[in-house]
């Protein structure tokens, strides 16, 4: 891939892997520096309280706190911010990244992954979120474990965008 002189931080949120295989793909394809946004409180990971405890959460703004970060955003002209569709939106750690991070005058590019394949409206969303910044392109991902070769190239051809 051809070296571009702005760097680049993944910053993502993964619960069930889905968006940590796309970040780890995007590292793989792209020189980025990966920051994984890790919670205080996390929804249970199995049974419909997963759903119930994670869309509330998504849908009444219920943020939690973050770990530090490992990376210092001013460092990064360009970010990637990935994340899976919850309730409609983004996750509530993405939103607290954002809630404690003044993000403003950089090139953004922002994954999503659905079961349904349909994140237009959490990207919207997100791209609403970062106003003051000049949101590139984006990527849409349906279930990129499920689908990990099809995923692959979806990736690999936003990450040839990105490079060019």
């Amino acid at each position: 891939m051809g070296e571009n002189s702005s760097k680049t931080l993944l910053v993502y949120y993964s619960f069930e892997g889905n968006i940590k295989f796309a970040a780890d793909t995007v590292k793989d394809n792209l020189d980025v520096d990966l920051e994984r946004l890790v919670p205080d409180v996390e929804p249970p990971k199995k049974g419909l309280s997963k759903f119930l405890a994670g869309g509330h959460a998504a849908l009444t703004k219920k943020l939690p706190s973050l770990s530090a970060l490992s990376h210092d955003l001013s460092d990064y002209d360009q970010l990637i911010i990935a994340s899976p569709v919850w309730a409609g939106t983004y996750a509530p750690a993405i939103g607290a990244f954002l809630r404690g991070n003044k993000i403003q005058g950089k090139r953004v590019y922002l994954i999503a992954s659905s079961a349904s394949g349909n994140a237009d409206k959490m990207l919207l969303k997100l791209e609403d979120a970062l106003k003051g910044n000049n949101v590139v392109d984006t990527l849409s991902l349906q279930n990129p474990l499920k689908n990990p070769d099809a995923s692959i190239v979806l990736i690999q051809n936003f990450c040839h965008r990105i490079a060019n």
